[in-house]
């Protein structure tokens, strides 16, 4: 349980890695029920949305199309051939007007009321279509936007169009608590969807994350030796500093991946910008420290590792173990020095923690790496060692 403004917090929170759990199964569903994914700010609900929406494409052969990264003649051939693909529409709702969904059509010479509607739900209605409608940012839309998405989930329909049976609504929004603005949804709509609240990343399931999806090195190392950096919002601040989160992070890191020529005084700027000034200063003298690592001589001489294994600050030591994986990323023959590294270092959970890290690059590379001739007495020994973390890793 955890303590939340002077009370006992008792929801059952589930981790965002589950979402794409919860998908699935509503996907399945016939017809396919409507979900609501609640938590605070940067616990990668949208991003867990995207992922499976990916997946679900290549699982039922079709090719993935994201509606807001389109431009409008691939969006037309979506409307023409709508049984070519996967379509996720990410709508914000807090930012949209009633005029983007659908307008009376004026100039109909019919007798009757017609509408307009926004070319993604033309899409969307069409009996081959397939996909997923995501409305993020559903507690923060004026009602009048709200009740068309209510009208979406509880009837599948926007004004008088109905949506094809294989789009699935899925919706997401803040707690109260940590967002301004926020209104709580109708009772009858909360009844019609399954509502799920996640809660943020732990630093070990980020961490994998960030490895993964090849996030800076320095974001990682820092964050392996400092984890309680990774998530520290805080609601009552109005100057609107940066803070730490899954999502600034992530910006942080894609800023230095692609200006590698910055200096110390541009990182910490631009890490104070991100995560504020607090971190964002530890951060920047991390790096500093980092970039005077010989990363070649470790390699060269891995006994060495354990120089860095200062009891009072293993900083280096992440710093060396998150550059080795960088290493290992482009360059397989890395296993071996690194593997050595394993079996020399002193503390098991660091040899851990880089087999790990190096088994999330490229899980099959690193397998195969693992059985080559070359190096089988090291990988031997390697499994000896750690063999009670290997199914962590």
């Amino acid at each position: 349980m955890v303590e939340k403004k002077g009370k006992v917090d008792t929801q059952m929170r589930y981790s965002p890695l589950k979402i794409p759990r919860m998908i699935r199964s509503h996907w399945r569903a016939k017809p396919k029920e409507a979900l609501h994914l609640i938590g605070e700010p940067s616990t990668v609900k949208s991003d867990m949305v995207r992922f499976e929406a990916k997946v679900l494409a290549e699982k039922e052969g079709r090719q993935y199309f994201d509606w807001n990264k389109s431009m409008m003649a691939e969006k037309m051939d979506v409307v023409e051939h709508p049984e070519k693909y996967f379509v996720l529409g990410d709508i914000r709702a807090s930012e949209t007007d009633i005029g983007e969904l659908r307008l009376q059509d004026l100039k109909a010479a019919q007798s009757f009321i017609t509408f307009k509607y926004n070319i993604l739900f033309e899409a969307m209605s069409k009996k081959e279509a397939m996909g997923i409608l995501f409305f993020d940012e559903m507690n923060l839309a004026p009602n009048m936007i709200k009740a068309q998405f209510y009208k979406l989930i509880n009837d599948r329909a926007i004004g008088d169009i109905p949506i094809g049976d294989e789009v699935l609504c899925i919706s997401a929004g803040n707690e109260a608590e940590h967002s301004r603005g926020v209104t709580e949804d109708p009772i009858p709509l909360v009844l019609r969807r399954g509502n799920y609240f996640v809660k943020p990343l732990t630093s070990e399931e980020y961490l994998d994350y960030a490895v993964k999806t090849g996030h800076n090195q320095w974001v990682t190392g820092f964050l392996a030796f400092a984890p309680h950096t990774l998530h520290m919002i805080k609601y009552d601040v109005t100057e609107g500093s940066g803070q730490p989160c899954a999502r600034t992070w992530s910006k942080l890191s894609n800023l230095l991946n692609n200006n590698s020529d910055l200096g110390d005084e541009d990182i910490e700027m631009h890490a104070i910008a991100w995560v504020g000034q607090g971190v964002g200063m530890e951060f920047a003298a991390y790096v500093r420290s980092a970039r005077q690592i010989k990363l070649d001589d470790v390699l060269k001489n891995p006994k060495s590792i354990n120089d860095f294994l200062n009891q009072k600050d293993l900083s280096i030591a992440y710093a060396i173990i998150s550059g080795v994986v960088e290493k290992f990323r482009g360059d397989k023959k890395v296993i071996k020095p690194a593997f050595e590294i394993c079996l020399h270092i002193e503390r098991v959970e660091l040899g851990a923690y880089l087999l790990r890290c190096m088994k999330n690059v490229d899980d099959n590379k690193f397998m195969k790496a693992g059985k080559d001739d070359a190096i089988d007495e090291l990988a031997t020994k390697v499994v000896e060692r750690f063999a009670k973390y290997l199914i962590r890793t």
